[in-house]
C-alpha cells in the first residue's frame, strides 16, 4: 500500500474515531464543555449539549465516508 494511500485514510479514520469518542465521552457522562462555562450538565444547558453530540457525530461520519470515497480516486 502507498505511504500517500495510507496517510489519506489513517489520519481522517484516526479523527473521526476521535470525535465519535468525545461524542460518546459527553453522551455517557452527560455532560458537555462550554467555552467560558467549563461543564455543563445536560439539564443545565440542553440545546448545547444535544447540539454539541450531534455536531460531533454529523462531522465524524462525513469525515469517516469523504475520507473513504476520496481515497478511491
Amino acid at each position: 500500500m502507498r505511504v500517500e494511500l495510507l496517510t489519506t485514510l489513517a489520519i481522517p479514520i484516526l479523527v473521526s474515531m476521535l470525535m465519535f469518542s468525545y461524542a460518546g465521552f459527553c453522551w455517557m457522562k452527560q455532560k458537555v464543555h462550554v467555552r467560558g462555562k467549563g461543564w455543563r450538565s445536560k439539564e443545565e444547558s440542553p440545546k448545547t449539549f444535544y447540539f454539541t453530540v450531534s455536531i460531533l457525530i454529523f462531522f465524524g461520519i462525513i469525515q469517516l465516508f469523504s475520507s473513504i470515497y476520496f481515497a478511491r480516486f
